[in-house]
C-alpha cells in the first residue's frame, strides 16, 4: 500500500509538470524547416531569398537530438530510471511512440516505393527491425533508410537515456558544464576532420548524434543552476534575443552557403547552429508565451510532428504524379498532404498502438 501511494504521489506530481509550450514551437519550427529542405532537393521548391538556408535545413536534425534529450531529461528528472519498474515503463512509451509508425512506414514503403528486390529486403530486414541501419553509412541510400536513419539513431539514444540520466543527475554543475564543453568541442571538430580528409560523413553517424542528445541532457541539467540566477535569466531567456538568435541562424547560414563553404556538408554547419541552439532550448523551456501556453493546437501539432516527418515519405511521389508546376502551390499543398497523412498516422497507429502498449 505504502509503495503503491508513493508510486501514484509521484505520478502526480509527474503529470502536473508545466508543458514547455517554447519547447513545442521548436520542435514544430524545426519539422517544418526540415520538411522544407526535403521539398527543395525532392521536387525542386524554390524559397526565394531563403533558399540558402532551406537548402541546409538538414542543420535542424542536430536540433531535434538535442530537443529530445533536454524533454527527456525535463520528464524524468524527479524518476529513477534504474528502478525496473520505471525503466520498463519508459521503455515501453519511447518504443511505443516510435516503432509502429516506422514499421507501418517501412512496410508501406518497400510495397509501394522501393526498388530492392525481395532477396534483398530479405536479407536487411533484421537490421531495419531492430533499427539498427545507422550503424551502416552505406545503407544511408538504401530503400527508406535515407529518412528512417533517424529513427535508427535516437532508439540508440533512447536505451542510452536511463544510464546517461542517472549519471548526469548526481553530478555537480562544474563537471556537468566541462563535459558539455568536451562534448560540443567534439561536435564542431569532428566535421572539419571529415572535410580535410574526405572521410566518411557523419550525418547520419550515431556516435556524433548520441552526443548531441547528451548535449540536450547536460544543457536541462545545469538549466536549474542557471535559472536560479536572475540576471542571466534576464539577459538570455526573453523573447527579443531568441528572435535575435533565429535570425543570426538565418543569416549565418545563408552567409556560408552563399560563400560556397561546404555547401551539402549539414554538419560543419554546426559551427552556426549549434551553439545557437545550446542558447535557444533553455531559453524557450524559461519563456511564458500567456495564452499560447495552453493552446491545444500547439501540443498537437508537436504531438503529430514525428509523424509529420514520415508523411514526407509519400507526399514528394504524390506531387510527382499531380505534376504541379506552380511553386507556391507546390509547397502549400505539399505541407497540407504531409499534414494529413501525419494526422491519419497518428490517430489510427500511433495513438491506439501507444495506448494498448502502455494501459
Amino acid at each position: 500500500k505504502q509503495a503503491s501511494k508513493q508510486a501514484s504521489k509521484q505520478a502526480s506530481k509527474q503529470a502536473s509538470k508545466q508543458r514547455l509550450i517554447g519547447l513545442d514551437l521548436f520542435r514544430i519550427s524545426a519539422a517544418l524547416i526540415v520538411m522544407l529542405f526535403h521539398s527543395a532537393i525532392h521536387i525542386g521548391c524554390n524559397y526565394g531569398i531563403f533558399q540558402p538556408f532551406i537548402l541546409m535545413g538538414a542543420v535542424f536534425m542536430t536540433g531535434f537530438f538535442m530537443l529530445s534529450g533536454y524533454s527527456l531529461y525535463y520528464i524524468y528528472e524527479e524518476k529513477n530510471l534504474l528502478d525496473i519498474k520505471y525503466i520498463i515503463n519508459y521503455y515501453k512509451k519511447r518504443l511505443s511512440g516510435i516503432m509502429p509508425v516506422y514499421y507501418v512506414t517501412a512496410i508501406l514503403y518497400i510495397i509501394f516505393l522501393g526498388r530492392e528486390t525481395i532477396l534483398q529486403n530479405i536479407i536487411i530486414a533484421p537490421i531495419e527491425i531492430l533499427g539498427l541501419q545507422s550503424a551502416f553509412s552505406s545503407l544511408f541510400g538504401y530503400s527508406h533508410n535515407g529518412g528512417t536513419w533517424f529513427i535508427s539513431c535516437i532508439l540508440l539514444c533512447y536505451v542510452f537515456f536511463p544510464l546517461i540520466q542517472n549519471i548526469v543527475k548526481q553530478m555537480e554543475i562544474k563537471y556537468k558544464a566541462i563535459v558539455f564543453i568536451i562534448n560540443t568541442a567534439v561536435l564542431l571538430y569532428s566535421p572539419f576532420i571529415v572535410h580535410v580528409f574526405k572521410t566518411s560523413w557523419i550525418y547520419s553517424n550515431p556516435f556524433f548524434r548520441i552526443l548531441e542528445f547528451m548535449d540536450g541532457i547536460l544543457l536541462a541539467g545545469m538549466f536549474q543552476d542557471f535559472k536560479k540566477i536572475k540576471f542571466i535569466c534576464k539577459i538570455l531567456f526573453n523573447k527579443a534575443v531568441i528572435l535575435f538568435e533565429c535570425v543570426l541562424l538565418v543569416i549565418g547560414v545563408t552567409i556560408l552557403y552563399k560563400a560556397g563553404i561546404a555547401c551539402g556538408d549539414y554538419m560543419l554547419y554546426s559551427v552556426v547552429c549549434l551553439p545557437l541552439f545550446c542558447l535557444m532550448l533553455p531559453a524557450l523551456a524559461y519563456i511564458k508565451l500567456g495564452s499560447l501556453d495552453n493552446s491545444k493546437i500547439i501540443k498537437y501539432l508537436s504531438q503529430i510532428s514525428y509523424c509529420f516527418f514520415l508523411a514526407q515519405f509519400f507526399v514528394w511521389p504524390l506531387i510527382r504524379i499531380m505534376e504541379i508546376n506552380n511553386n507556391v502551390l507546390k509547397i502549400v499543398i505539399s505541407v497540407i498532404l504531409c499534414v494529413i497523412i501525419a494526422v491519419v498516422l497518428n490517430y489510427f497507429i500511433e495513438k491506439p498502438v501507444k495506448k494498448w502498449i502502455t494501459g
